[in-house]
């Protein structure tokens, strides 16, 4: 993508350093270790035999939905569960509703770039019923281990209720016919799967500074070279994910201060792009960005080869302010398009 051809950079922010989520999360962990017993065998156990397992989580699971940083910023426009409702409604190609029925058919797997607490996840296997591969990855290492001990402890409300909220989305009268119900009925088999079936995978990668070898057909690792990386958990087989999400970590990764001639949100999209297989999809929801801008950013002017597209776009409420109209928050689903 030529210099002149992207929007203008964002001015640098603390929110685009390593070191800010580093301590954010490593200060939500100490305070979650004090909360729950270590070396428990039985997680959903607790010293007091009259208090529920859901009532032993929630105080871990108010303090990381509400405060985390990179969940408030979109979780006042209900970005979250817009987006759940977008990847479980029956038009999107990937749905439970069109997938889950079919026996023997592999479930779409799904790649959360920059997982922070792992919440989103949640929210899919959960709530949306997506029963296949979740894989979160996050390059800070106290995320990561955030986002494992939530699990081990059903620390996000996801974990433990599939039907919280429910009533709430039911009355959005803003949804498009049909997604108003979040809620995905899926074979009984599927929701009552072993626990090694259905534990989301969460792992530390940075995806600006790894040293896996991008092709067009995804991620390559070269046998000749011992300093490129293998990622145990990228599907080589499959030429990538079915669906790569990102909710925020562009707008982090636009904060970056950096300053080499191009900037490492120039480089993100593409990146982003090849963990991706052909035919699967990339959502993208972006505080930051507008609509326009964010489209440019991961389309540029291609128009043929392999490439990022829209495909479909979520709807948020809009604003006028000093005669222009506006939203305070974007999601736009891109697919990826080319010849295998």
């Amino acid at each position: 993508m030529a210099e002149e051809s992207h929007p203008a950079y964002l001015s640098p922010s603390e929110l685009g350093t390593k070191d800010y989520w580093e301590s954010y999360y490593a200060r939500t962990l100490a305070h979650i270790s004090h909360e729950t017993p270590k070396n428990n065998p039985n997680p959903n156990a607790n010293a007091n035999p009259d208090q529920s397992d859901d009532d032993a989580a929630s105080t871990t699971s108010d303090l990381n939905e509400e405060d985390d940083p990179g969940t408030s910023w979109f979780s006042e426009h209900n970005a979250p569960q817009k987006v759940l409702r977008f990847l479980t409604r029956k038009s999107f190609p990937l749905s439970p509703r069109n997938t889950a029925h079919k026996k023997g058919a592999r479930q779409p797997s799904v790649l959360d770039l920059g997982t922070g607490n792992g919440s989103m996840l949640a929210l899919l296997r959960k709530r949306g019923g997506y029963v296949g591969r979740l894989v979160g990855v996050d390059y800070s290492r106290q995320s990561v281990e955030l986002a494992r001990e939530l699990q081990r402890v059903r620390g996000h409300s996801a974990y433990r209720s599939d039907s919280e909220d429910e009533d709430e989305e039911e009355s959005d009268d803003e949804e498009e016919e049909g997604e108003a119900e979040a809620e995905v009925e899926v074979d009984s088999g599927s929701k009552d799967l072993p626990e090694q079936d259905t534990s989301i995978q969460f792992e530390e990668w940075d995806i600006l500074g790894s040293k896996a070898v991008l092709s067009e057909t995804g991620l390559e690792v070269s046998s000749s070279s011992p300093a490129e990386e293998t990622l145990p958990w990228f599907p080589y087989d499959q030429g990538g994910f079915d669906i790569v999400l990102d909710k925020g970590t562009f707008d982090a990764v636009s904060l970056a201060d950096d300053a080499k001639t191009t900037r490492v949100c120039e480089r993100y999209p593409d990146i982003a792009r090849r963990l991706v297989r052909r035919g699967g999809f990339l959502i993208v929801t972006t505080c930051n960005w507008t609509e326009e801008e964010l489209v440019h950013w991961f389309t540029g002017e291609r128009t043929s080869g392999d490439r990022l597209a829209v495909w479909g776009r979520v709807e948020y409420p809009r604003f006028r302010f000093g005669g222009h109209e506006g939203q305070g928050v974007c999601t736009v689903c891109f697919q990826r398009l080319g010849n295998a």
